[in-house]
């Protein structure tokens, strides 16, 4: 049954990839309205759903065409009397909104951090002085500008990454991918040389990586209201990861669950921070001094993040709690456990590791207490059904060729 809220809203969302699927499906199953969702493209989780308008600009990212099209959309009365509610639910969103909000129309209800914080968040430098501050543990970690690769403090294997994402994958090369982990300085100074000579603008990132698979991982989703408060903390723990190239790191399996010494150091570094809206934040245990070491913060929800939805906590409801109902929801942290699958459950069954984690995530699927994004709400038009079949099967080609198990002791 829908959740009555003060006023009625409908949501204006940007980014019409799997994340504004999530959370259109979101908004849905909490207060039973259709979202608009804003996109560059037509892309193919958004298509022909029951509760999302797509509407497609092709510049809308360019310049002032996102505050042009939405103020022009306020002008011309297209929500009625109902207020807006916007989210970004992608990074590039995130980052053009949140440059570009104060001049939007008053009208706007807005999802998001201004600019300065943003790009704090996104940069890395500046991240990781935050942790610092905070007494929060990230892994060491050298940012390069150029293909000269400088003395590390710390030994191989390293992982490697571009600190400007669009920008990277706007200058493609043979053999490149979302990230890199190397293991020599030889592998290293080659692949750095091979990325800048493609063209790519932006700085890299070098860290140490942390051993370990995917067992490792974890997840947090949140979000910082209005007045500073964490008002939401979520933890997943990544059972699966994508191991397609350019998709590599995108969380394929979670399941849900809570740790308060985790939701403590998250809770320590975002409130006060000045951030507002929703974040998402990876981590990974390491083995060598027993610390959750806080890789980066994305300012919006991830596209995994349905398995906060999924467990009970619609993420939804905070967003429209905060900025329509003036903040009356008890801050949650969550402790409910779900499983979470962005793929078929037979590549959940055949490529999760064997250990007590696929256990429980198998027993949770004999239970029936799984679920995806993409499946569900009775959305449920065939044209959708086929399309999401097609990317199913997608998924486990890929898996076939991708996956291996890499040596990550």
């Amino acid at each position: 049954m829908a959740t009555t809220t003060n006023h009625p809203f409908v949501p204006v969302l940007l980014g019409t990839e799997i994340a504004g699927y999530g959370m259109a499906r979101a908004f849905y199953e909490a207060y039973g309205v259709t979202s608009v969702v804003w996109g560059v493209f037509p892309l193919t989780p958004t298509q022909h759903s029951k509760f999302i308008d797509v509407r497609i600009d092709e510049h809308l990212l360019e310049g002032d065409r996102l505050v042009e099209v939405l103020n022009a959309q306020a002008a011309a009365g297209a929500y009625g009397d109902k207020v807006p509610l916007l989210v970004p639910c992608g990074d590039d969103y995130a980052v053009a909104l949140s440059h570009q909000m104060e001049r939007l129309d008053a009208s706007y209800h807005v999802v998001c951090s201004a600019g300065h914080i943003v790009d704090q968040m996104n940069d890395k430098e500046s991240f990781y002085q935050l942790c610092e501050a905070r007494g929060v543990p990230y892994p060491k970690t050298v940012v390069i500008d150029h293909d000269e690769v400088p003395e590390l403090p710390f030994g191989f294997p390293v992982a490697l990454k571009p600190s400007d994402a669009p920008a990277y994958r706007a200058h493609p090369f043979e053999g490149q991918k979302k990230a890199f982990i190397l293991d020599t300085a030889d592998e290293l100074a080659e692949t750095v040389r091979r990325i800048y000579a493609a063209g790519y603008p932006g700085r890299l990132i070098i860290q140490d990586f942390i051993p370990g698979g995917d067992e490792n991982m974890r997840v947090v989703n949140g979000y910082v209201r209005e007045d500073g408060t964490v008002t939401l903390l979520s933890l997943g723990h990544p059972l699966l990861e994508d191991y397609s190239p350019m998709a590599i790191g995108n969380y394929a399996a979670i399941l849900s669950y809570g740790d308060d010494a985790i939701y403590d150091t998250v809770e320590g570094l975002m409130a006060n921070s000045g951030y507002r809206g929703f974040f998402n934040i990876d981590m990974k245990y390491d083995r060598r001094d027993g610390a959750y070491r806080l890789f980066e913060v994305n300012p919006r929800a991830g596209r995994s993040s349905f398995f906060t939805t999924l467990s009970g906590n619609n993420l939804a409801r905070y967003a429209v709690d905060d900025l329509i109902d003036g903040g009356v929801l008890a801050p949650k942290r969550a402790f409910e456990e779900v499983l979470w699958v962005g793929v078929p459950h037979f590549v959940v069954r055949k490529y999760v590791e064997p250990g007590p984690d696929k256990d429980r995530a198998l027993a949770l699927m004999r239970a029936g207490k799984v679920g995806t994004t993409l499946f569900g709400a009775h959305d449920d038009d065939p044209r959708r059904l086929f399309d999401m079949a097609k990317l199913w099967v997608h998924y486990v080609l890929d898996y076939r060729k991708y996956f291996g198990h890499r040596d990550l002791s």
